[in-house]
Parts: structure tokens; sequence; C-alpha cells
């Protein structure tokens, strides 16, 4: 495990350094993109929660990671997180004199996800994503630790996904589909890496087909009419793609200079947020996409070294599933901005602006790291007990001869 992983002497050194790498840029892109707002307490807020995230990271590399794949931890853990959605859920349905929610939660272009502790927002659809590792990592590696096979007719699995699409359900009416898409593709995921057959998978392929052709709104198909073509509807429905394209476009090969981007300042809405990337993409250019693409792939590789060195099978899931998570995101974002995909919403994990999503992601790498010490740990005591009992052997065996003599 602590074998040299590129410039690196083991993968844990390269996680460390992408992720301070990612945040940096994360927070001098934020810095720039929110420029035309509040700049100062952005900028603030941002490093506030990076270093609560990094403090919480740190804390959890250090604790045993079965600690949270304990059965009562992730039941009392998903009771808190379920009401939490559940009162979004109601707080968004209710009529504002029937909204007892309302001092609570936040709406914001019309859409209600937030909790407001005064302190600090709140949104607990980025917990759910953790949830669903964790609930992954424990059922679906205990399946692989006994090879039984991992299929929708095993009653555990079958409830995590019953309850991982009713988690999906409620965060798709705050309304967020991009953020329930990605709670439900990460147990999808988890379930391919572990070995789900095809037939299945084709099946829950049909299921969210269905589901999507019965929940669909107006604006779901407008969206995917101008996911075809931004430019029939520049100015409505198409506004935000066509803006992040001319965004990333006018950056040329090596960009403007930092903090002169002026896409930010009147045309691209979301600057700071979703469309992060494309205003990295205006200042930093091509090669500099190149670069931070290229940490995101590397992160990933190093996470993947993690994950496929790993003797225990829960913590190969749970490390996969962070991968996922963090890579799969960053990919999904990129991926809406350039609009290879539709615009739904989905951040680009350190550098779009969000507390709860910065937090939640370096708590993902905090238990991706536990992992690999745990790893290591093990490794440990194997070296030293392997000597001990081939002494020990050999002792039995040398009595034995020694008696027989």
């Amino acid at each position: 495990m602590n074998r040299k992983f590129m410039f690196w002497d083991n993968p844990k050194q390269a996680v460390v350094f992408l992720v301070v790498m990612l945040i940096a840029i994360g927070a001098i892109n934020i810095f720039s993109a929110s420029y035309k707002d509040q700049v100062s307490s952005l900028f603030r807020n941002y490093i506030i929660f990076a270093g609560l995230g990094g403090a919480a990271a740190f804390v959890l590399q250090k604790l045993n990671y079965r600690i949270f794949l304990n059965k009562r931890f992730l039941i009392i853990s998903y009771g808190i997180i379920f009401a939490m959605l559940l009162i979004l859920f109601f707080a968004h349905k209710l009529p504002p004199q029937l909204n007892i929610f309302s001092s609570i939660t936040v709406t914001m272009n019309g859409a209600t996800r937030w909790f407001d502790f005064r302190i600090m927002r709140l949104q607990p659809s980025e917990l759910a994503k953790i949830l669903t590792i964790l609930f992954g990592a424990r059922y679906l590696g205990a399946l692989l630790a006994k090879n039984l096979p991992v299929t929708l007719r095993n009653k555990n699995i079958l409830g995590i996904f019953a309850v991982t699409c009713f988690n999906g359900l409620l965060v798709s009416q705050q309304p967020d589909w991009g953020t329930a898409a990605i709670i439900i593709g990460l147990l999808v995921g988890l379930l391919l890496v572990a070995g789900l057959p095809m037939l299945e998978f084709a099946f829950i392929a049909l299921l969210g087909a269905i589901a999507v052709c019965f929940k669909y709104e107006d604006y779901h198909l407008d969206r995917i009419k101008v996911w075809f073509d931004p430019w029939s509807k520049p100015l409505e429905e198409g506004y935000q793609a066509v803006q992040a394209q001319l965004t990333i476009g006018s950056g040329g090969l090596i960009g403007t200079k930092w903090g002169e981007g002026t896409f930010k300042f009147f045309h691209l809405p979301e600057a700071h947020t979703d469309f992060a990337f494309a205003v990295f993409c205006q200042e930093n250019g091509f090669l500099g996409a190149l670069v931070l693409i290229t940490v995101f792939v590397v992160l990933g590789f190093a996470l993947a070294r993690i994950a496929v060195s790993t003797k225990n099978e829960k913590g190969f899931i749970l490390v996969c599933g962070v991968s996922l998570f963090v890579i799969g995101q960053a990919a999904a974002n990129m991926a809406m901005v350039c609009g290879v995909l539709p615009v739904i919403g989905v951040p680009m994990g350190f550098i779009s602006y969000g507390g709860t999503s910065l937090v939640v992601n370096l708590i993902a790498i905090g238990l991706a790291l536990s992992v690999y010490n745990d790893e290591v740990a093990q490794e440990k005591a194997r070296s030293v007990l392997e000597p001990q009992e081939r002494r020990s052997g050999l002792h039995v065996v040398s009595r034995r001869w020694h008696n027989d003599a």
C-alpha cells in the first residue's frame, strides 16, 4: 500500500497534495468568478468551509472507517437526513400561509434545498450522497466478503435501492433533478462495481426511463430540446448553455489575464456555482482547463490505487464510492458546462461555490484516507505476525522431530 505512486511516495500523499491544489484553484476561481457580487464574503466563506471540511477530513482519516458502517449509525443518520428532506419537501409544496417551516428553510430561484441555521446554510441532499456510499459499502462489501452474488433479489440490496430511490424522489421535488440523479447514480455505480448482472442493470435503466417519463414537466423537455440546439433559443431556455460555451471559447489557448474574464459580469448566470468551470476556462484558457482536468484524472487514479490495494471488501466499495462521487460529479459538471450534457445544476467539487458541497467532498476524501490508513496498519500487523508464525511452525516441527527421534 505504501508503494510509490507517480511523483509521490504513496497514493495518500498524492490525494492530499491534489486536493489541496484543487482547493487553492477553487479559492482563486471563486474570488474571480464572484467579483461582480460580494466577493469578500463569498471568498471568506469558501475559506471557512474549506477549513471546516479539512478539519473534518483530518479527524476522519484518523478514525476507523468501520465506525461509520455500523448499522445503528447508518439508521440514525438516515433518519435525520430523511426527516430533513421531508421538511424541505413540505416547505416547497405547502402554500405560504400553511408553511410552518419557512423560518428555517431557504428558497432560491424557485427551489427549496437549504436549511438556514443562521451561522450557516445546510443542504441535506449533499449529505445524502455520502450516506448512499456508506450504505453501499456496508451491504455490498458484506456480500463480496462472503462471495455471495450481488443482486436485487437480495432483500438488503433491494431495500437499499428502494430507500435511495425514495431519497432521490424527495430531492427531485425540491426541485433538484441533477442531485437526485447523482444520488441514485452513485448506488447504481457501486452495484456495477460489485458485480450486478447486466440484465438487472438494464431493468434499473428501464425503471429510470419510466419514472422520468411520468415525472417530467414542460421545462424538462425544453432543456432536452435546447441541449441538442441551444442556439435555437439563445435568449430563452438555451441562454445558460450558450453563454457557457461563449465564455469557454473566449478563453482561447492561454486565457485572459486572471480576474479579467468579462462574461461573469453581465452574461453568465451562476458564474461562481454551477458554471465556475466556464469562468476558469475563460481566464486560464485551454491549457489551464487541461491542467485542471489532469488534476482530477490523477486524483481518480490515486483513489483507484487505494481501492484496488484494499483487501477489505467494505473498504474497497467505500473508496470506489468516493471516487465515483468526486471524479464523476466533476466530469458531469464539465460535460454540462461544455454542452455534452443538458444543464442540470451539478456543481464541480472544490471549484464551484457551495459550503455543504465543499465540506462533503472533503469528508469523502477523509473516509477514503481512513481506508488507506487502516490497510497500512493491517499490512504492518501482518508483517509482524508472519515471521512469528513461521518461527512458531518451525519450532513445532523441530519438537516433533526431536520426540520421534
